[in-house]
């Protein structure tokens, strides 16, 4: 019974984790484009970039509403792996 309880709370941080890390990984690519010397031989236009910090965000977002309870596990990470693909079709150039 108390696994159970635990559940949504450890899917929640989960989901909450990979988003801060993918905020930290664009916000990292966006120092290095903008204030070092490293030549780079394609980037992310800025604005692709802001959009992935945004979808991060509502992620977090989501997870967090799963932390306390007020989503389904199961709705979080389906809106989870939609804003997943939504970023890697803006990553790549489809939309």
């Amino acid at each position: 019974m108390l696994l159970k309880k635990n559940v949504p709370i450890v899917l929640g941080l989960i989901q909450m984790l990979i988003s801060m890390y993918w905020i930290f990984e664009m916000s990292r690519l966006y120092y290095r484009y903008h204030y070092t010397d490293v030549l780079f031989a394609f980037r992310y236009p800025d604005w692709v970039i802001f959009v992935n910090v945004l979808l991060s965000l509502l992620n977090g977002f989501l997870g967090f509403r799963v932390l306390r309870g007020n989503l389904a596990v199961a709705r979080s990470y389906a809106l989870m792996l939609c804003l997943i693909l939504l970023g890697g079709l803006i990553n790549i150039g489809i939309l």
